[in-house]
Order: structure tokens, then C-alpha cells, then sequence
């Protein structure tokens, strides 16, 4: 379908919201979750004695909360969606930040932590994390416009 100019934008997107609104199809949730799932335990399978257990515990939870999103619906969905959506703010807020102090504006490589590298980062998953964080109220409203994260 292509986007025209006057209404038939209007209509596109309006379409385009429902669709995205309706969530993802139950094959896509389920494959999703198990695989998340899957992640969480090998993380945890996966911890070294280090101090950097704490970041292998991280994810898993991380992943464990992405597969319980997957399993439930209706206001529990909506909570654990917004649980994720903070922490990915969160995450790349605090990501931002620590490159904002002391990091460099731009990196020789996509891979090297930068500024720049940064605002992507909390562009592609700070910002809609919290959007959806606030659409969905955490669960607490009973409309069911936001019923899939």
C-alpha cells in the first residue's frame, strides 16, 4: 500500500497502529518466549565465579521477564512489559550517561563505546521502552488498548 498525500496517510496509519497494537501472533510469542527462556537458563548455567555474576543473573531475569511477557496476557502482560520497557530505559539511559562523562564523541569502530554510539542506543530502545512503559501504565489501567507489549 502505498502512502499518498491527504488521507489515505491518515488511514495508513491508523491501520499501521492496530496492527502494531495487536500484538505479536501467538507462533511468534511462543517461539519468542521459549527461546528467551532458553537464553535465561544458559546464562545461568553459564555464571563464572567472577564478580561478574551479577551481570549473567541480570540477563537471565532479563530473559525470564521476556518469556513471562510471552505467557501471559491482559494486565500481567502489560506490567512485565512495562518492567521491560523501564529497564531498557534504564540500561541505555545510564549507558548514555556513563559515555555523556567520560567517553569519547565518536569511536574508530561501531563495536567501541562512544557518544554517539550511546544516543543510538537509548534512541532505539530507551525511548520506546519508556513510551510503552507509560502507554500501558504499568497494568493498572483497565482498558485493553495496550494489551500486547
Amino acid at each position: 500500500m502505498l502512502l499518498r498525500r491527504g488521507t489515505g496517510g491518515i488511514v495508513l496509519y491508523k491501520v499501521a497502529e492496530q496492527r502494531i497494537r495487536s500484538g505479536l501472533s501467538p507462533a511468534a510469542r511462543v517461539i519468542l518466549g521459549v527461546v528467551a527462556g532458553l537464553f535465561g537458563a544458559v546464562m545461568i548455567l553459564a555464571v563464572p565465579p567472577t564478580d561478574k555474576a551479577i551481570v549473567f543473573y541480570a540477563f537471565a531475569g532479563f530473559c525470564f521477564l521476556i518469556a513471562l511477557a510471552c505467557a501471559t496476557s491482559g494486565r500481567v502482560r502489560r506490567f512485565v512489559g512495562s518492567a521491560i520497557g523501564l529497564i531498557l530505559f534504564l540500561v541505555s539511559g545510564g549507558y548514555l550517561l556513563t559515555e555523556l562523562l567520560s567517553g569519547p564523541l565518536f569511536s574508530a569502530r561501531r563495536s567501541e563505546p562512544s557518544v554517539m554510539n550511546a544516543l543510538l542506543a537509548f534512541a532505539a530502545f530507551g525511548v520506546p521502552g519508556i513510551a510503552y512503559a507509560f502507554s500501558a501504565k504499568f497494568g493498572f489501567s483497565k482498558g485493553s488498548r495496550n494489551d500486547a507489549p
